[in-house]
């Protein structure tokens, strides 16, 4: 499973300006809804809440968070992405503000699914240089190409 295969351009929103982690994820969520990824985006919402209160925070450090939720308002297994011109406070471990948002939706049928997403999300954004590549990318094409170059390389 390519990570890149799941996100939608249209599901990319860079250099955003947001004030609060609960911002982000209503961002995230709309941008899933849009790619029919998500038909209830209320209780999809309030379960990506609910992980990040109840679960502890999904912020993984340098700046990156990578929340997550199974619900049946998931229609699809997919990623939308949110890169924010300033960071927030998501809780992280290393107190770095988090500006790199990929929010996993996971439909309840397919819980492996998004074990093997955040493995593959947190070993590619491990390598030096693709988080700052990401960041700095002009349009939704061009992180999109970035992430499935990374991932190419090192999965291929």
């Amino acid at each position: 499973m390519r990570v890149s295969d799941l996100i939608r351009v249209e599901s990319i929103l860079l250099h955003a300006d947001v004030a609060t982690m609960a911002d982000a994820l209503g961002i995230l969520v709309e941008l899933q809804e849009a790619g029919g990824l998500v038909t209830n985006g209320t209780a999809y919402y309030n379960a990506v809440c609910e992980r990040e209160s109840a679960g502890g925070s999904t912020a993984i450090g340098e700046g990156i968070a990578l929340p997550h939720a199974s619900n049946s308002g998931v229609a699809a297994t997919g990623v939308s992405v949110l890169v924010l011109n300033r960071g927030i406070d998501w809780g992280a471990y290393d107190g770095v503000p988090v500006d790199l948002i990929f929010m996993l939706a996971v439909p309840p049928r397919a819980q492996s699914d998004r074990l093997q997403m955040l493995a593959r999300l947190v070993n590619l954004l491990s390598e030096n240089g693709l988080a700052g590549a990401l960041r700095n990318a002009r349009n939704a094409e061009e992180f999109l190409q970035l992430l499935a170059e990374a991932e190419g390389e090192r999965f291929a």
